[in-house]
């Protein structure tokens, strides 16, 4: 009987650890906006917008937030996000020693990101892996996707998601 007992306690506290709920103090009071990593604030948030004319190529901006919509995020367990920049292309937000995660039902809201920009090439398993973690199928994702992307990429210490 003991031993039902231990199992069906490290049954539910390994269900627990993997669930995608957000901690209640990270929540605000009104249950809109929740905080991931560091606890950061709104102020000072730059659009979208100014981040091409802020990263050149090779050049990494190791203290920046920005604001803007999230259009997708890891389905898996939120360990990624993208951003639409003004040219259309996808920004990938990863965050800070994979030490946290947003909701994976992000994608429509808006984010308050800090950490750093920098520019990187994605090699085409990563991309694929990316797709795949989105909701692509494996088989799409290898017809569709046969070249590396340079991109602008984004390191956040800090998340803040704001939902309607």
């Amino acid at each position: 009987m003991k031993k039902y007992l231990f199992l069906l306690l490290c049954f539910s506290l390994s269900f627990s650890a993997f669930s995608q709920e957000v901690p209640a103090d990270s929540v605000s009071a009104d249950g809109k906006t929740s905080f991931h990593g560091e606890r950061i604030s709104e102020d000072g948030a730059l659009s979208l917008e100014k981040v091409p004319m802020l990263v050149a190529e090779g050049q990494e901006l190791a203290s920046l937030k920005l604001s803007g919509e999230v259009d997708a995020c890891c389905q898996a367990k939120g360990c990624w996000m993208s951003m639409t920049l003004p040219d259309g292309k996808s920004m990938r937000v990863t965050f800070k020693d994979y030490g946290f995660f947003v909701p994976i039902n992000s994608a429509g809201s808006e984010a308050i990101i800090e950490g750093k920009a920098f520019v990187e090439t994605t090699s085409v398993d990563i991309l694929r892996h990316y797709a795949v973690d989105g909701g692509m199928s494996q088989e799409e994702a290898e017809k569709t996707i046969t070249e590396p992307e340079v991109n602008i990429a984004f390191e956040a210490t800090g998340v803040i998601i704001k939902s309607e």
